[in-house]
């Protein structure tokens, strides 16, 4: 087999959509207008590097490029004969992402279409390739040009468009004909940027005799030893005579191997050839989610071999757990929702995670990396892929396995019906969902698999007449493909991988609290009602059992509001400021600014703005997140957005910049994996310690009423205890009649790695403290890093170190004689300003 990379020295050319797949001689016959490009590429890329656009996630530019999606784009690339093995039985062409409608071209010759970009184009073109240059021509277009109006009516133009939520110039209803990233044609979180591309790698694969397509490997049982099961299959490329063969497995972990055989003697028939084999290793590693222990990677490499002719499959880590998902009964019509990894029950805490740029074809490795780490730096054991995205590159995932990060992954739909009465759609779709199943099955930071995002909640009859769908069992309107043909090839693909129908769902209606997951919204961020909207101690009502999404907005720090903005006035009521604010805003932050902290929110400057949204950003969120965590029959909290595809005032807590927001670190402190929490309810406290962790938490506290200037002080010393991985009341006392202006509950952990903790009984601007000096005790570096020592007499709100930095903690608060050290990061000989939040 040899495999050649082709993503170097593409050409590109724009024409007329009317230019068609029969005009390919007279577009590969032009001399100029030709740009040069390597892949991924979205055709803007190199339209921004000669200078032709500006920069669409800048400014209010992406309007100038609209135009883009009515053209279409041909892509050109030559190789030469004698960089392939003309010898081997096929050569297939493999491009692995366009987007979205393509007609391909080998030598003028034209071999296929494709129509989505979430499977790859494969083609064996070993008969066309001829001696010296040969010629690769992709004609790509948005896909957008070919569905009519007559197309919409069958859906009676039930697609969610962001101009009906006050999102202007953004949506499109043809998104729901066309398998391209939805969120391209605008979202309440970003603009209209309809991509158009070759949006993966490219390149030639040739394979002898055999080749072999796939391997699965998953795990059954663990204990003492693991029993794992693997699934290869190898096809014989001769089309009417059998072969003999043989293949080869070898698992290793640390670069030593644990498992190495030799199956010889394997009949091979024509076409595919399924294999099954058990394999048991002794005193296993188990790979646990992120906080509940290690994220230990085995090295699996598989080969097979017929007369003379290796196939090797790329060697890929594997982590070693069992994953199950108890929808057991609790009580009358309530069931559990909860993840158990090796036999043990999981919380799930993290974000939702969107597509890193509206032109995602530019996302680097590091980009990646970057985000992956700092998910696992704020405690997140999971990320859930939205459905108006992408299936990621493998990159993601495997970075999830290191880190320990487990995926709900959703089937590319969003917010929209789809015409999944249509053959050819669903055919669309088994592809998809076969490819995309098959890549992503052995990786152990797989959790579930969910069919839509919010389809069975926002078009069934009872939750929202207005749109007048009737489901048939003819005319299904997206249910097909959610609730029979998914399961159709999960069952067949990865019956070891968990399924869920939609986001939300469960109960009597989608959204039910009794069963399954919901999306918090309509109570909270997306109320009608001001006061719902911004109100954290309602997060305590919340009785789901998972959530999966609700969310809050704020700004992003200077450096990124002065980069998005590129040079326009920093005017809060411009219209390119407003574009760069979330559809769902509504002037909800200044709102709830004034709520917590001061008057008139619309006159503060800049500054003073982004650090009020900002600490409003990071309660609301981390009250919540505590709320969810809170509730015993709560499994799981995931927030809406962790990453963003640009900049703006928005959900997420890591900007398009990658720099944190103040909300990250409010996130962090509430996503612990060792945490106290405390709640008033129906006047007692509840005390309640939560350790995700694989070792026993045993710490003692001093627990009690304490004023904000530190003054008086009535507590007692008390012994806090909690297993490993559990979740559990420790106290429950009346509430004392004190000041609760002047003071409240305060518990002081005796371990310097736990957080001490306040009991919140009323927004900051109604509690009576006063901005008390933050004094730092020691100042020392290691490095380019500081570690600092900081220490406050009086209650201190927000201590933060101003600037850019990335510390360990930031924007916290101090309780009246506490001592706390932190570092920041690359801070060197910087001088640091030190300051609190009244």
């Amino acid at each position: 087999m040899f495999r050649l990379e082709i993503n170097k020295d593409w050409k590109l050319h724009e024409s007329l959509l009317r230019v068609e797949k029969e005009q390919w001689a007279y577009v590969h016959g032009l001399k100029d207008g030709w740009y040069t490009c390597s892949l991924p590429a979205d055709v803007r890329m190199p339209l921004i590097k000669e200078g032709v656009i500006k920069d669409p996630v800048l400014a209010d530019y992406c309007r100038e490029s609209e135009w883009i999606e009515k053209r279409a784009w041909w892509f050109e690339r030559t190789f030469d004969s004698s960089e392939v093995d003309r010898d081997e039985d096929i050569i297939e062409l493999i491009l692995e992402g366009l987007d979205s409608r393509s007609d391909i071209f080998i030598n003028g010759q034209y071999i296929g279409s494709h129509y989505s970009v979430h499977y790859p184009f494969v083609y064996d073109i070993k008969e066309m390739i001829k001696e010296g240059e040969n010629v690769i021509t992709v004609r790509v277009t948005s896909g957008l040009e070919t569905v009519s109006d007559q197309d919409l009516s069958e859906l009676n133009h039930a697609v969610c468009l962001e101009t009906d939520n006050g999102g202007k110039y953004r949506g499109d209803a043809r998104r729901a004909f066309v398998r391209r990233p939805q969120y391209t044609v605008g979202w309440d979180w970003g603009p209209k940027v309809v991509t158009c591309g070759i949006t993966g790698g490219a390149r030639l694969e040739g394979h002898k005799k055999i080749a072999l397509r796939e391997v699965c490997l998953h795990t059954e049982e663990v204990g003492e030893q693991a029993k794992l099961k693997l699934m290869l299959n190898v096809e014989n490329l001769g089309f009417i005579s059998s072969r003999d063969g043989a293949y080869k497995v070898r698992i290793s972990y640390e670069n030593k191997p644990v498992f190495e055989q030799t199956y010889d003697d394997r009949l091979f028939t024509s076409g595919y050839n399924y294999f099954e084999e058990e394999i048991t290793l002794s005193d296993p590693e188990l790979w646990w989610p992120n906080g509940y222990g290690k994220q230990p990677l085995y090295e699996v490499q598989v080969e097979a071999a017929c007369e003379g002719s290796v196939e090797k499959y790329p060697a890929f880590s594997y982590g070693i757990r069992k994953l199950e998902l108890d929808t057991s009964v609790l009580e009358g019509k309530d069931r559990k929702f909860q993840f158990v990894i090796n036999n043990k029950p999981i919380y799930c805490k993290g974000g939702n995670w969107i597509p890193n740029d509206f032109i995602y074809a530019r996302v680097t490795d590091e980009k990646y990396r970057v985000l992956i780490d700092e998910a696992a730096e704020a405690n997140f054991n999971m990320l859930r892929i939205w459905g108006g995205g992408l299936y990621e590159r493998d990159i993601f995932y495997r970075l999830c396995d290191v880190k320990g990060i487990l995926v709900w992954h959703d089937f590319m739909f969003a917010c929209s019906t789809y015409p999944d009465h249509r053959q050819w759609f669903r055919e669309e779709m088994r592809r998809e969902f076969d490819y995309q199943t098959k890549r992503l099955r052995s990786h152990c930071c797989l959790g579930l698999f969910c069919g839509t995002n919010e389809v069975h909640w926002l078009f069934n009859s009872t939750d929202n007449p207005k749109w007048g769908i009737e489901f048939t069992y003819e005319h299904q309107y997206g249910m097909y493909v959610a609730n029979i043909l998914s399961k159709e090839i999960i069952h067949a693909n990865c019956p070891f991988i968990p399924y869920w129908n939609s986001s939300p769902y469960g109960g009597e209606l989608p959204n039910d609290d009794t069963v399954g997951d919901i999306h918090h919204w309509q109570q909270a961020y997306m109320s009608k009602k001001m006061e719902e909207r911004i109100e954290a101690k309602d997060y305590d009502k919340i009785k789901a059992k998972f959530v999966s999404e609700y969310g809050y907005v704020g700004p992003c720090c200077m450096e990124t509001i002065l980069e998005y903005m590129d040079g326009q006035p920093l005017c809060r009521t411009s219209e390119v400021w407003q574009m760069h604010n979330n559809v769902f805003e509504k002037d909800t932050v200044n709102t709830a600014i004034e709520k917590n902290y001061v008057d008139h929110a619309d006159k503060l400057s800049l500054e003073d703005y982004i650090t009020y949204a900002g600490m409003v950003h990071g309660m609301m969120y981390g009250y919540s997140l505590e709320a969810m965590r809170f509730k015993e029959q709560c499994y799981g909290g995931l927030f809406w957005m962790y990453n963003d595809a640009w900049g703006e005032v928005g959900w997420t807590i890591i900007d398009y910049y990658l720099r944190r927001k103040i909300a990250y670190y409010g996130v962090k402190r509430a996503l612990a994996h060792r945490k106290f929490t405390m709640r008033l309810i129906d006047g007692s406290i509840i005390l309640q310690g939560a350790n995700d962790t694989p070792d026993p938490l045993s710490v003692k506290a001093d627990f009690g009423y304490v004023s904000f200037d530190g003054t008086f002080r009535e507590t007692k010393e008390i012994q806090l205890e909690v297993s490993p991985g559990e979740r559990t009341y420790l106290l429950k006392e009346k509430l004392p009649d004190r000041d609760y202006k002047k003071g409240t509950i305060m518990l002081y952990i005796h371990d310097e790695n736990i957080d001490n903790i306040w009991l919140r009984l009323d927004d900051m601007r109604n509690l009576a403290f006063e901005k008390s000096p933050v004094i730092c005790t020691a100042d020392h570096q290691e490095g380019s890093d500081r570690t600092l020592t900081v220490h406050s007499e009086a209650f201190a709100h927000g201590v933060h170190i101003k600037g850019n930095y990335r510390c360990s903690d930031n924007y916290f608060d101090l309780l009246p004689g506490e001592t706390k050290t932190f570092t920041i990061k690359n801070a060197g000989q910087a001088s640091l300003e030190l300051t609190s939040v009244k």
